[in-house]
């Protein structure tokens, strides 16, 4: 009966991702496939266990999107942007640890889930991790949505103020996440991640199946050209997080998002120091012209910031790079952080 309900909830998780990217809205196919699935158990009245072998699967295709993001072209301009690049993760490190202390001593969290709240790598990642270290997972995926739509309305309207003229590029020189190849490719690709994945995770090591996704695809990529997936698994990949996500939350736990409020607040709190903090060092020491500085330190999602940079001027290929290097990252010290504090 279980199964029988989970290809139910992720039709409607599928139903909702669509409707969502439709619309346009930010991070559509996670939001979208998360409320759906929501409003799905809530008129079901249904219990479902969420299988862990799917929250796996969920780890591992994120960990592949980010993997693809790494290939042998880049490698000239990582190596260029390498130490810009550190200088951002370290300082995004370290203010997020900050933050998590006061986000324990002012609410009522306890410091694992502030710490997983108020981390600033990928939306579905960190939420997904935030179980491996029993975490709340209601309060870390609502604040890690509310800090991506804060991000994508509050920053390109102060970016734009601060430049004094706009010019539109086209998006071609926007470096792409998922690529296009043969069908074998994609496969080959798959079956590389998992085993990355089931690796790090039989190791023991912390987040082990999205780091371990990461490193294999990002290897592949690099050595080979067989890394490649289509254009849709990131949608899937992002619904299937949602899914996730989403049968996790009850309408209870959203009618209690005042209790969130504190939090938030918090959360926005650090989003403007961190901006503020990595763009002047970007400025002062890296030379970054003060927009894609600002835009480079804003914790946004990569393509959502990537695409407005290029719309406004900015130079999208470094916003990319630099929030991608962010989400790796973070996800790479904090459950490394987490696990020894534990």
């Amino acid at each position: 009966m279980n199964i029988v309900l989970l290809i139910f909830l992720h039709l409607a998780a599928l139903v909702g991702g669509l409707i969502f990217i439709r619309l346009k809205a930010p991070a559509g196919a996670l939001v979208g496939s998360m409320a759906f699935v929501v409003l799905f158990l809530f008129i079901t009245k249904v219990e479902i266990n969420y299988y862990f072998t799917l929250r796996f699967l969920a780890q591992s295709l994120s960990g592949l999107i980010i993997g693809l993001g790494f290939s042998k072209s880049n490698l000239t301009t990582l190596k260029r942007m390498a130490k810009p690049t550190l200088a951002l993760i370290v300082t995004i490190i370290v203010v997020n640890i900050g933050f998590s202390f006061i986000m324990e001593a002012t609410t009522k969290l306890n410091y694992m889930t502030s710490l997983f709240a108020t981390g600033l790598g990928g939306v579905a990642d960190l939420a997904l991790i935030a179980t491996d270290f029993n975490a709340d997972l209601e309060p870390v995926a609502l604040l890690q949505l509310f800090r991506l739509v804060t991000v994508v309305v509050v920053f390109p309207p102060l970016v734009k103020i601060s430049l004094k003229h706009k010019k539109i590029i086209s998006h071609e020189d926007l470096p792409t996440v998922v690529k296009k190849g043969k069908v074998e490719n994609y496969f080959i690709t798959l079956a590389v991640a998992l085993l990355g994945s089931a690796i790090f995770h039989i190791t023991r090591v912390p987040a082990g199946a999205i780091l371990g996704s990461i490193f294999a695809t990002a290897l592949l990529n690099i050595m080979t050209t067989k890394g490649g997936a289509p254009a849709s698994l990131k949608p899937l990949a992002q619904m299937l997080v949602g899914s996730y996500i989403g049968s996790n939350l009850t309408i209870d736990t959203i009618m209690k998002l005042n209790e969130l409020f504190i939090p938030y607040l918090i959360l926005v709190a650090e989003i403007f120091t961190i901006a503020l903090i990595g763009a002047i060092v970007l400025v002062l020491f890296y030379k970054f012209d003060w927009p894609t500085a600002f835009f480079c330190s804003a914790p946004g999602g990569v393509h959502v910031m990537g695409l407005i940079g290029q719309e406004m001027g900015i130079d999208g290929p470094t916003v990319v790079l630099m929030h991608t290097m962010r989400i790796f990252g973070t996800l790479m010290v904090l459950p490394i952080y987490a696990n020894f504090i534990v």
